[in-house]
């Protein structure tokens, strides 16, 4: 994926102003930067769900616009932070996702959580829990790209390190995340300061 002079701005607040970097295929990267600084919005433009002012985002020999959005997206697993599902329940919105539920019971397991805690309803679940369990489904979609919206906000230092070991044990997935956690950004590729 390559970010070429991407400029985003909101009323007469610029956000972003020519920014441009590369990922590699595999690359596990973090956003960082004060609040307020734009890494939400950067994560929100790269996966297509707002559009740039000007620049291009481009994945391989593709760029990102209204013809090739569906086919990208395609490719993407975006989770936001504090998003309100309409599924009552994990196992809901695996069903709701057509999730690899193998591989979701995998990556519960590898974070310390049981398989049943997919039918606990979403209301029950600590935030960890709900972080962990999350982050478990949108890893059963098989996508290459994955985006997360600080993915470490609610875990103990224990749980980033299960949650590193995991996602890092999927070399072909590229990882773009936002992140105020200097352990998760140690481990990362590369680190985008804005």
């Amino acid at each position: 994926m390559e970010v070429i002079n991407l400029s985003k701005k909101f009323d007469d607040k610029h956000i972003l102003t020519s920014l441009s970097f590369s990922v590699e295929k595999g690359q596990k990267i973090a956003i960082k930067g004060e609040s307020g600084r734009g890494k939400t919005t950067l994560l929100r433009l790269l996966a297509g769900i707002v559009a740039p002012d000007s620049g291009e985002i481009r994945f391989g020999d593709k760029i990102f616009n209204a013809l090739s959005a569906k086919s990208i997206r395609n490719r993407i697993a975006y989770l936001p932070q504090g998003i309100d599902f309409i599924a009552e329940d994990g196992n809901e919105l695996c069903e709701m996702l057509s999730t690899d539920k193998g591989k979701v019971t995998k990556s519960l397991d590898a974070l310390f959580l049981d398989g049943s805690i997919l039918e606990q309803p979403f209301a029950e679940l600590s935030g960890g829990e709900k972080q962990r369990m999350l982050i478990s489904i949108i890893l059963g979609l098989n996508r290459p790209i994955l985006m997360l919206d600080e993915p470490t906000s609610a875990l103990d230092a224990n749980s980033t390190k299960r949650l590193i070991d995991l996602i890092w044990g999927f070399p072909d997935i590229t990882l773009i995340s936002t992140s105020h956690n200097p352990i998760w950004e140690e481990h990362c590729h590369k680190v985008i300061s804005l």
